[in-house]
């Protein structure tokens, strides 16, 4: 005749064969999905694929030790085990996870994480008492029972910190393609249609977002960082007329506006609020692109006529002798390779070379003679690109380039970079539908997370723009901007960028 004793330690075991029938296979019918919130887990996303094999087989395996008599106290002390590694793994989601993600699914669904580990506590005590009731009608030896318990919780718990600890490290500082996504890393707000896609993010200060247009060359357009109110002005760069204006573009750098024309070359400078615009340089150098670094130097991005690659040099205006060039720059051979966005933040003081065709950015002083490497989190460290020369000397792309980072920007330490790549262990029609963003700390050489910017329409995002408060993004013809997730927000100190003196 069976004792209550019995029948509990039996019911239990019932009670964790179908809870572990029902996790493993609902996990089995919907494996990719369970694979991919495994790699995107802030503590075990380098371990997702041994993690995901090893969880089916180890809940399946303990449910048939289970369902048999003579190994059911083996099932029992393995079923305390597991249980303390879910708890310690939610344990250490709630409190020292950078952000918290969705609740898993199966039969804990609709529970949330401090629910998960309420309910795990009481099946972890549940299965103690079982075990220990098995255990003690065969031996009498409570200490050794109680030691044995313990050893399987602190085990199993400290199997998972191993795992959290490790798979920190490896995603920041060697992360092999996981992404990371905080839950609702940006949330839209509002946006404003400007009408035309021809707009361009030229800078912001304070209050206000500016904004150039490609062809419209001499319009800045001043929106309210509310996006509210905007004013127009209509640039006037002194004597004009007398240059064949072919790449002309627009960039605000507190106080002061830029105006420039790499291929004529000249550069404008005038305060924010003006339009009269001054001649600062001319005939100095040719470039392609530039970046404000203080009251009297500019940072260029040239082409080089010993390497034929780009390359970065200083302007500085106050100097007669006033070309700085420096041939060893950027790494690479050719224009297309060493092809990238050149960044300044006024924050660190610091300049960022965003290279397109590879995993890497470089990051200068800003007087370009200290570089330190980076790498982004894919695994593209040579660019794909064929080349092909013309008869007539002109080197062209024989075919589509695979473009790895496609535009980038700045925001005091942090790095957003727009990705061109589909991660491990993401859905490919989250790409269909988004544009991915991924966030570095510079200078802790960080890989901190990323988001998603949600498509309008059959339109992508084509331009962003990171502020301490608030994310933009140019879409079709539409400004849209976000507030960031608590996870993002407080990388950002929320100090205004360093105002250059006049």
């Amino acid at each position: 005749m069976k004792t209550f004793k019995s029948r509990f330690v039996e019911c239990t075991g019932y009670f964790f064969i179908l809870l572990f029938c029902y996790a493993s296979i609902s996990k089995i019918l919907d494996f990719e999905n369970f694979q991919i919130q495994i790699g995107q887990s802030p503590l075990l996303s380098t371990y997702a694929g041994i993690v995901s094999y090893f969880t089916i087989i180890i809940e399946i395996a303990i449910a048939f030790l289970l369902a048999i008599p003579t190994t059911r106290r083996i099932g029992l002390y393995f079923s305390i085990g597991l249980m303390a590694a879910f708890t310690a793994y939610i344990y250490i989601i709630l409190n020292y996870s950078e952000f918290i993600p969705c609740s898993c699914g199966g039969i804990l669904e609709k529970m949330d994480w401090n629910t998960h580990l309420i309910f795990n506590i009481c099946c972890i005590l549940l299965a103690i008492i079982s075990f220990f009731l098995e255990e003690t009608d065969r031996n009498k030896n409570y200490k050794r029972t109680i030691s044995v318990v313990l050893f399987m919780l602190v085990f199993s718990s400290g199997m998972v910190v191993l795992l959290y600890y490790t798979s920190e490290y490896m995603i920041k500082k060697e992360n092999n393609f996981i992404r990371r996504f905080p839950h609702h890393g940006v949330v839209e707000i509002d946006s404003y249609d400007l009408k035309f896609n021809s707009f361009y993010f030229a800078g912001h200060d304070n209050d206000k977002i500016y904004l150039g247009n490609y062809t419209s060359p001499f319009l800045l357009i001043a929106l309210s960082k509310d996006l509210k109110s905007y004013e127009q002005y209509v640039l006037k760069p002194e004597n004009y007329k007398t240059f064949k204006w072919s790449s002309t573009k627009i960039k605000v750098a507190p106080p002061y506006i830029f105006l420039y024309d790499g291929k004529i070359p000249i550069i404008y400078k005038a305060l924010i609020g003006q339009t009269e615009m001054k001649i600062v340089s001319v005939n100095d150098a040719y470039f392609s692109d530039l970046e404000n670094v203080d009251n009297d130097h500019i940072a260029l991005r040239y082409k080089s006529s010993n390497t034929g690659s780009n390359r970065l040099g200083l302007l500085n205006l106050s100097e007669d002798n006033r070309i700085k060039l420096d041939d060893s720059s950027l790494d690479g051979n050719g224009l297309f390779e060493t092809d990238g966005q050149l960044l300044y933040s006024p924050f660190s003081e610091s300049l960022i070379y965003v290279y397109y065709y590879k995993n890497r950015f470089d990051v200068f002083d800003k007087t370009i003679s200290q570089k330190a490497i980076h790498h982004t989190i894919d695994t593209i460290s040579r660019p794909k690109i064929k080349v092909v020369e013309m008869k007539n000397g002109i080197k062209k792309m024989a075919a589509p380039p695979q473009i790895v980072n496609a535009y980038a920007t700045v925001q005091q330490d942090i790095l957003f970079n727009r990705s061109n790549l589909i991660g491990r262990f993401e859905l490919r029609k989250h790409w269909k539908n988004n544009s991915v963003v991924d966030m570095y700390n510079i200078s802790k050489r960080e890989y901190l997370g990323s988001f998603y910017v949600e498509n309008r329409g059959d339109n992508k995002m084509t331009q962003m723009l990171a502020t301490d408060q608030f994310f933009y993004t140019l879409i079709g013809s539409e400004i849209v901007r976000y507030r960031y997730a608590q996870v993002i927000s407080k990388q950002l100190t929320r100090e205004s960028p360093k105002p250059i003196k006049e």
